[in-house]
């Protein structure tokens, strides 16, 4: 028999409602666009870095110089970032598989469970990461005069753009990973237990 995309069977002939049908693109939407912030937020952060000259002293008509670099390998939080968002890319990829091809990845009636469960995991994962980072870029952005510690954001503007532009892919990501939580969450509810569960 053929499966529902909740991994239950349908009926020999029966079509998804209209309403289904509406869900059903509205989830493989959503789940595109998080695998877009996904993907948009770990290649930005990943490939962020800037190089820049500046002079420390001048003696007499000579200026001394030093080169400073800032790459997201030197704090600890965005390598955190770049590892979680690598690990959400994937999620969403592999997710977004088992959603166009429901009858070879439904596990025995559990797909939509386990892709619940996963989601769960995920969005607790990249909001953790998208908070370390957040974090450290305000330091960046303004420094913290209590502690003594110097912002960057104002010699290393580029790198605090893309850095910057890497967490707002990173929130819409969390966010659109909450609504395809909630709507599977609706669509388990809806159904009664035995039947989502068992084959």
């Amino acid at each position: 028999m053929p499966l529902h995309e909740n991994g239950e069977k349908q009926e020999s002939g029966s079509k998804p409602s209209t309403p289904e049908k509406r869900q059903c693109w509205v989830v493989l939407v959503l789940r595109v666009l998080a695998l877009c912030a996904t993907v948009s937020a770990t290649v930005v952060m990943a490939l962020n870095k800037e190089t820049k000259t500046i002079v420390l002293a001048t003696i007499g008509t000579t200026p001394i110089k030093a080169t400073l670099n800032a790459k997201f390998q030197y704090t600890k939080a965005f390598v955190f970032f770049v590892i979680a968002y690598g690990i959400g890319s994937i999620h969403n990829l592999l997710v977004l598989v088992a959603t166009l091809f429901p009858h070879k990845f439904d596990f025995k009636g559990l797909r939509l469970l386990l892709i619940t469960i996963t989601d769960m995991m995920t969005v607790a994962l990249l909001a953790a990461a998208a908070g370390a980072a957040a974090s450290m870029a305000e330091l960046g952005m303004n420094g913290n005069k209590h502690a003594r510690w110097s912002k960057i954001c104002d010699r290393f503007d580029t790198f605090c753009d893309h850095g910057t532009g890497a967490l707002i892919a990173s929130f819409v990501a969390v966010i659109l990973l909450m609504i395809l939580n909630v709507l599977s969450i609706i669509t388990l509810s809806r159904k009664p237990t035995f039947q989502t569960i068992v084959p």
